[in-house]
């Protein structure tokens, strides 16, 4: 380590994203005791990856999900919301590269999803997507294609209009907000092709359920949804 970087670590030590413990040379974002407390979600219902407590999904019993399967990495708590949020708002898009490599040991360890043709982001809307610099999907879908060889089409899906975020609001809102928001890009022919779709959280379903309907309307033969958390 050399003089500056000794005193950039002095004055300025680097701190957990989650708890604000000073990380130790070897540590990356998280500390020791965060990483930890990540544990890929295992216990899922088969159809649309929620914790499975019951005989029958109580998610699946109350949506018409369209999409064929759904995982996500690890549930939603603290450490991944604080990850996700860094990752999203403060443009510290290294994240992405970290979670690309979960996302990958994830899929390995699993192996959740048929052949894969192409890997999709959940699309931003142009006007949010110049505010914030970059679409958070795309740089994760990246990572995935890389690491996974799979083929990367983050231009396929579009958003046709402007929606509001989707965090404040309640399932029927969440849904009536990004019905037939989303069209597909004619240029690619997707006929009969398995399509990954990627974004960093799954709560209610509704967005990737809005733009599965829209694959499906293109005669696509699976819709696979990857997140890296899930939301109850």
């Amino acid at each position: 380590m050399n003089i500056l970087q000794t005193f950039i670590g002095l004055f300025f030590p680097k701190i957990c994203l989650s708890c604000d413990e000073r990380l130790l040379d070897n540590e990356q974002f998280l500390c020791l005791n965060c990483i930890n407390s990540l544990d890929f979600l295992k216990v899922i219902c088969p159809i649309c990856g929620s914790p499975k407590t019951e005989d029958k999904c109580k998610v699946c019993q109350t949506n018409e999900f369209l999409f064929d399967k759904a995982r996500s990495v690890f549930m939603f708590n603290t450490v991944v919301q604080n990850l996700i949020h860094e990752f999203k708002y403060n443009e510290m898009t290294m994240i992405a590269k970290f979670l690309g490599k979960l996302s990958q040991e994830y899929i390995e360890k699993f192996q959740p999803f048929d052949h894969i043709d192409y890997v999709v982001p959940v699309p931003l809307h142009k006007v949010k997507k110049r505010y914030r610099g970059f679409n958070q999907s795309e740089y994760i879908t990246r990572q995935i294609a890389r690491n996974m060889n799979w083929k990367h089409l983050p231009n396929l899906i579009k958003r046709k209009r402007f929606t509001e975020t989707q965090t404040k609001l309640n399932k029927e809102q969440r849904r009536e907000n990004v019905s037939f928001a989303f069209k597909i890009n004619s240029k690619y022919n997707i006929k009969g092709k398995n399509i990954l779709l990627v974004d960093d959280v799954f709560t209610t379903g509704a967005t990737v359920n809005s733009i599965a309907a829209a694959l499906k309307e293109k005669q696509v033969n699976k819709v696979y949804i990857f997140t890296i958390a899930r939301a109850l």
